[in-house]
């Protein structure tokens, strides 16, 4: 029974040490555009992110990685892009014109691209997808009340990833794709509301 008292009282007082955060929350739309790091190749990367609180918040995150060919992959020729869908908490310190953050997330990466294999001998669609975790951070820069930049850096790892669009041709579905271990870094501009 004390034991219940205490939680609540230790609660209570949490949540009267966020309201001011809370009630400052804004949300943010971010355009971005950058790099991601793939063994040494930087591949082109732009999207979109969106979030909302203040201490802490959350964000929806979508990019396009151009992957062009991957080396790793013997058998196959393949010219790919990524799509990446990540949800995040944000951690940042939302006082001032600069604001650092820290955030974590998990989410959806899919490679979709053009299959040239000896198996198949044409040209053939896949795509493959497997869950993904994200780790990183950057800083927000308001010059203005609702307009800024941001610069982001993130590492992104996936499992090993199977085909999924093309199990109806033979074989081809067995291989599997390595596993997705980059670092993407971006610049954006940001509108807060």
């Amino acid at each position: 029974m004390h034991r219940t008292h205490g939680f609540k009282l230790i609660l209570a007082a949490f949540v009267l040490a966020l309201m001011p955060a809370l009630a400052h929350a804004d949300a943010r739309l971010t355009a971005f555009g950058g790099t991601s790091r793939f063994d040494g190749d930087s591949k082109g990367t732009f999207g979109v992110s969106f979030g909302f609180g203040s201490l802490i918040g959350l964000e929806f995150d979508a990019a396009r990685i151009q992957l062009g060919s991957f080396k790793d992959i013997p058998v196959i020729d393949l010219s790919a892009h990524a799509t990446t869908y990540s949800g995040n908490f944000v951690v940042r310190f939302p006082a001032g014109p600069i604001q650092p953050y820290g955030t974590v997330g998990l989410g959806v990466v899919r490679v979709t691209g053009e299959v040239n294999a000896p198996i198949v001998g044409d040209l053939v669609s896949a795509s493959a997808q497997d869950w993904g975790w994200n780790i990183g951070g950057g800083v927000f820069v308001f010059p203005s009340e609702h307009i800024g930049i941001r610069g982001d850096i993130r590492h992104f790892r996936t499992g090993d990833m199977d085909w999924d669009d093309i199990a109806g041709i033979g074989g081809i579905n067995d291989l599997p794709l390595p596993q997705l271990d980059f670092w993407r870094v971006t610049g954006g501009v940001v509108f807060k509301f």
